[in-house]
This record gives C-alpha cells, structure tokens and sequence, in this order.
C-alpha cells in the first residue's frame, strides 16, 4: 500500500511530507492528522511538495481549513508550503492560497526520520462532510474561488439534505 503523507512532530512545528497523489481518495488519515495537532496547541505546520506529483481540490480546501483556523488563533500560526513547482504551484496561486500560507524553497536540514501517516483501506477517503466543508472553505477564500466551487458545495448541500 503506497503511503502518500509522512510526518514529523517536534514542539514548535509539524513537518509533512507528501509523496505522489494528494486526493480525497487518500488525505483523510492527513486531515486527521492537523485536526489532533491543531487541537494539542500545534500553530506551525511545513508541508513539503517535492514528491506530490498532483493535488485535488479536497485536499487544498483542507490545507485552507487549517491554515484560516491557525492564523486566527491568538499568536497566530503559519503554514508554509515547501517546493511547490509546475502545476501545484499554479493551482496553489491561482486559488488564492499563497495568501494565507506562506511560499518557500528553503531545505529543512534536521528532520531525522518521518512517520509514516497509515493508509487504512476503508478508512483513506474522506466522506461527504469533509468533501463538502474543503470546498467551502476554498469558495469562503476569495471571490474569484466563490465562483469556481459555488456549484460543487451546492450539489453537496442538496446531497446533504437527500
């Protein structure tokens, strides 16, 4: 089973890294991972993308979730996104994201070993609610994204209501 997120946790930050596909069919065991992290006090995260080879928009609205709910703790968080290049790096700009995280290429020199975040078969894809609320908070971004994921949190809510 191919694992697509490996972290590393010390008290001032969060360290991922992402390998190969960032999707809904496979970031829940991620989204978990910042919804513990954030709650145990974490306000700094670095994600690196040298490996991610593509990124859906369930997976960005996720990294959105976090990033707004970090930013407006007291002492506010950060989240930098580490070697976003080509396509990931277009789409990350093109919805707004480089705004409320920060862009960088610096090397993270002291990270000894990651973690590797378990891909349960049954339990990788995220359900209906996260799908819904990462769209949300990508179309809560910016008036241009309100445009884009209008349609798709709509559908989800008439689901929702079925």
């Amino acid at each position: 089973m191919e694992i697509n997120y490996r972290v590393h946790v010390t008290p001032d930050r969060a360290f991922v890294k992402i390998s190969s596909k960032a999707s809904y069919l496979n970031c829940e065991p991620l989204r978990k991972f910042f919804e513990e992290q954030t709650k145990a006090g974490q306000k700094r995260y670095i994600i690196d993308f040298k490996e991610c080879t593509s990124m859906d928009s369930t997976f960005l609205g996720i990294l959105v979730s976090v990033a707004l709910k970090i930013r407006s703790k007291q002492n506010g968080g950060s989240m930098v996104l580490l070697n976003l290049m080509g396509r990931n790096l277009e789409t990350v700009c093109n919805l707004g994201i480089h705004q409320i995280t920060e862009v960088s290429s610096e090397q993270i020199k002291d990270i000894e070993h990651l973690d590797e975040l378990a891909q349960n078969a049954t339990q990788s894809s995220v359900g209906s609610n996260t799908v819904y609320q990462a769209h949300k908070a990508l179309m809560n971004l910016n008036d241009k994204n309100l445009k884009v994921f209008s349609d798709v949190v709509s559908y989800l809510e008439q689901k929702k209501e079925e």
